[in-house]
């Protein structure tokens, strides 16, 4: 009896490994554009290996004071993801959670690190060139938390072209208003370190209304805003008018754009919940989408 119940639970084990992605924190690009070696996790989904399909993919990007291991480590997010495939939830996806490096994702005011650049012109391809991805905007969708947050939608917002879905949890929000004194002192000096300081007449540089939300709002055509289907989650305790005012702002231009408010605070512990949505959200955009089958588990 005892070798009969050693086998079963050697048998659910094997079960239970077999339905797991693989997931790893040592990639490596060398960027030209950064001039260094740069840093990123990815996660394969479990039938990545056996398949020859190529799979949409969801960028996930890290906040403040973390780096490209934190979303696997903190977050949790191969057994998130993994759970969230077996159960219907969301198809199966590759996530690449890159290096922010500290930057709030965009290019430096005086043009000494241009991030942002270095995500569309070497990191992209490299994903695409170096694993069986959709290529397609219509399969690939970013996400990510504070400062992370920040970054999908600004990126989302400057390059529609190259998302079909954005979900920003708990958005490190900025505007030209925070060198007027409503950021804190420290997330002030953050910000004025990367996007400039005011000129001596006390006036912002442009990298400000480059990366300004608000003015790229604005800015964009009709068919732009309508074709990046956008999502903000953020918990009840740290709800801010930032956020309100750009959902309020994306409702009043057409763009697609959900707000979910629920219960939480600016932690991991909310993130680990968000995540599921994130998954889920860029799946329905990615199913809607489907033209060439790739494998998704039935909603149950």
């Amino acid at each position: 009896m005892k070798r009969i119940i050693s086998l079963f639970i050697a048998l659910a084990a094997c079960t239970t490994l077999s339905a797991q992605g693989t997931a790893y924190n040592d990639r490596v690009l060398e960027s030209k554009i950064l001039g260094q070696t740069t840093h990123y996790s990815i996660y394969l989904p479990e039938s990545y290996e056996s398949s020859s399909i190529d799979y949409p993919v969801l960028y996930l990007l890290h906040g403040g004071g973390d780096n490209w291991k934190d979303w696997l480590l903190k977050g949790q997010a191969a057994e998130i993801a993994d759970r969230t495939i077996a159960d219907g939830i969301a198809p199966e996806m590759i996530i690449v959670m890159p290096d922010g490096i500290q930057n709030w994702y965009a290019n430096k005011y005086d043009g000494t690190f241009n991030y942002e650049d270095y995500f569309f012109e070497e990191l992209i391809p490299h994903i695409e060139a170096t694993y069986r991805c959709r290529t397609e905007r219509q399969y690939r969708a970013i996400s990510g938390l504070s400062m992370g947050g920040f970054g999908s939608l600004l990126y989302a917002l400057k390059h529609p072209d190259k998302f079909i879905a954005c979900y920003g949890m708990s958005i490190g929000m900025f505007g030209p208003n925070h060198l007027n004194g409503s950021f804190r002192q420290d997330q002030g000096w953050y910000a004025e370190a990367y996007f400039g300081p005011k000129t001596k007449d006390g006036d912002l540089p442009a990298a400000w209304y480059e990366n300004d939300v608000y003015t790229l709002i604005n800015n964009m055509s009709d068919q732009q805003r309508r074709m990046v289907n956008f999502c903000i989650e953020c918990g009840d305790d740290e709800l801010n008018r930032d956020q309100s005012e750009v959902f309020l702002l994306m409702k009043d231009k057409n763009v697609p754009v959900e707000i979910r408010i629920a219960d939480g605070a600016h932690d991991w512990k909310f993130w680990r919940k968000c995540l599921p949505h994130a998954m889920e959200w860029a799946g329905e955009c990615f199913i809607q989408a489907r033209t060439v089958p790739f494998n998704v588990t039935q909603r149950r």
